[in-house]
């Protein structure tokens, strides 16, 4: 049997790079190359291979093959594209093998296709990889827009709804009223809010202003009746509609909401002497302190570190406490400038300007207030102390200010009970010049001296002392204390020495003293140049002893002597003058009237020394 006329062609078998090859010519003659071949291979096997059709006989009865007839089956190769291919030459489709189509639609494809992608609804594009318009979104969702709206369309795109003019709404479906208050404001006043809806226009005024909003006027807060809610003493100033600002007047000081009466700095002094003595020089240290004892207080770690409580605690460790707001207004007033915030008491926080500075408190002066706040934040301290009065005393006298002593005349003149002794010290200075010589020794404050006075009860005013009895009372070179007069020793004076007994006492050894037989009454009495023992009664020097007037006598023969050998040496010098000069040598001659009392003359005309 003769096969029927054959027609061969074949399924493109190339593996898929090779329709992926530049040179589409040599693929397209590789192609017909490999047909040909095949064609040729097919032929040849038509005529030479046959087949047996398989017989289902029996094997043990029939013979093998018998009876059955051979047929000729040849191979047919049938060109066909894979999925996603297209075209003769089997080419991709648009959006690649993996998403042809962009798997939003179905590629054309197969040997006989064109590759031309069908998009599905709302996709569009050579790939549909685009929306198609009036879709959105990245599955292309349709805009729900009016048609007086433009979509914001696309695959990135958001579905909103953009109005024309005269349209508003979520679809751009509702006509839109005129906007009154883009014009003019609506008719509404200056800086007042316009308000529309729909046709209603509504108007309303600003903050601090007053009206129906057509019309609107500033509010002043100063013209209530309350004085803006001032202080009586303070002056209101608007700042701004519906704002104000107190200020304390004249002579009165507070932050404008109190104002208390300026109370002047006055010092302490001017009342007894601040109570100093009044030999003592008094000096108000907090009337000198032109800051008023207002002083400023940071934290170790640096500026802004203490909060409320850790403020009190700093102004208590300075020995004061937070300053008020009047204390840093007087402290402000007397030059106080501190750019730095601080806590008051009451939680309040401030700070003190004198000059204009844009970088403190935009330039005010004055203070700087800014209120109450809470006492977890973090700011620095103001503190006030009270600062002391001094006193001192005046030279020429020693104490500790409260208590001063002068010399030892004045310490006579200001003690009442010396007034006996002292009157009859001022009698022989008036009568002697050794009584007043011994006057400057108890006014000079250059050495120390040791000055023991009768009580007026141990010298009654009808007894007399001599000056040498006087002088017996006083010794030069030491202010001894009473500790320092023991037992046995003996005090220089210029008439004499002072014998010191001591009574033993178990209880205060130092307590029973005697001078000479004049029991101790009271002793230590500090003058600033001595000290002064109170006694019984008065000391009596004793008498001018003959030794010494005999040895006075043997001092004169000697000067006699020596007078003789001077007057000698001047006649003989005075007559070798006289041989050549006729001018005489003269003598003149002295006489001394003694009109002294002989109850306070010196004591060397008495032939005491």
């Amino acid at each position: 049997l003769l096969p029927p006329p054959l027609s061969l062609s074949f399924c493109s078998f190339l593996p898929f790079h090779l329709h992926k090859q530049s040179n589409i010519s040599e693929s397209r003659q590789f192609v017909r190359l490999t047909r040909f071949f095949v064609c040729f291979f097919l032929s040849f096997s038509v005529f030479r291979l046959q087949e047996t059709q398989k017989c289902d006989l029996p094997k043990f009865f029939i013979t093998k093959n018998s009876g059955c007839r051979s047929i000729c089956s040849v191979p047919i190769w049938q060109p066909k594209c894979c999925h996603g291919y297209y075209g003769r030459d089997c080419l991709v489709c648009p959006g690649g093998v993996g998403s042809p189509c962009g798997n939003h639609g179905n590629c054309d494809d197969g040997h006989l296709g064109n590759g031309t992608c069908t998009c599905d609804a709302g996709f569009g594009g050579v790939a549909c990889e685009l929306c198609s318009d009036g879709f959105y979104g990245a599955s292309c969702k349709p805009c729900n827009c009016s048609e007086h709206a433009s979509c914001d369309a696309g695959r990135k795109g958001s579905g909103s709804c953009f109005c024309e003019a005269g349209w508003t709404g979520e679809r751009c479906q509702t006509p839109q009223a005129m906007d009154v208050c883009g014009t003019w404001n609506g008719g509404c006043a200056k800086g007042a809010k316009c308000s529309q809806r729909g046709e209603t226009v509504t108007c309303s005024c600003p903050k601090g202003h007053t009206g129906d909003g057509f019309s609107c006027q500033p509010i002043d807060p100063c013209v209530a009746g309350d004085n803006g809610g001032c202080h009586e003493h303070a002056t209101c100033t608007m700042t701004a509609p519906g704002k104000k600002k107190c200020t304390c007047k004249d002579n009165y000081v507070g932050d404008g909401l109190t104002c208390d009466a300026k109370q002047l700095p006055i010092s302490r002094c001017l009342q007894d002497n601040g109570r100093c003595h009044q030999d003592a020089k008094c000096t108000d240290l907090h009337f000198e302190d032109a800051k008023l004892g207002v002083f400023h207080v940071r934290s170790g770690d640096g500026q802004y570190k203490l909060n409320f409580s850790a403020a009190q605690q700093a102004c208590s460790a300075e020995g004061g406490r937070l300053a008020t707001y009047n204390q840093l207004s007087y402290a402000q007033q007397g030059g106080m400038n501190m750019c730095s915030a601080g806590w008051l008491d009451g939680a309040r926080v401030a700070y003190p300007t004198t000059y204009s500075n844009p970088n403190c408190g935009f330039g005010h002066v004055g203070i700087v207030d800014y209120g109450v706040r809470k006492e977890g934040e973090s700011f620095d301290a103001f503190c006030f102390r009270m600062k002391e009065v001094t006193c001192e005393c005046r030279p020429g006298f020693v104490g500790d200010g409260f208590s001063c002593t002068g010399n030892l005349l004045q310490v006579l003149q200001s003690t009442p009970r010396f007034s006996n002794f002292l009157t009859q010290i001022l009698n022989c200075s008036a009568e002697s010049e050794s009584g007043r010589q011994f006057v400057q020794r108890l006014g000079n404050l250059t050495v120390q001296k040791t000055l023991f006075v009768p009580e007026n009860s141990g010298l009654p005013g009808n007894q007399t002392l001599s000056q040498r009895d006087v002088d017996f009372h006083l010794s030069e070179g030491r202010a001894l204390s009473l500790s320092e007069l023991r037992n046995g020793s003996r005090i220089r004076t210029r008439v004499g020495s002072l014998s010191v007994l001591g009574v033993s006492d178990l209880l205060d050894p130092s307590a029973s003293r005697y001078i000479n037989d004049r029991f101790v009454t009271d002793s230590d009495i500090l003058a600033s140049n001595g000290v002064i023992h109170v006694l019984q009664g008065p000391l009596q020097a004793p008498p001018p002893r003959q030794e010494s007037r005999a040895a006075h006598k043997a001092g004169m023969g000697v000067g006699v002597v020596l007078l003789i050998v001077v007057v000698s040496a001047v006649v003989f010098v005075g007559f070798h003058f006289y041989r050549r000069s006729s001018n005489p040598f003269h003598f003149q001659y002295f006489k001394v009237s003694p009109s002294v009392p002989l109850q306070c003359q010196d004591d060397r005309l008495l032939g005491s020394e």
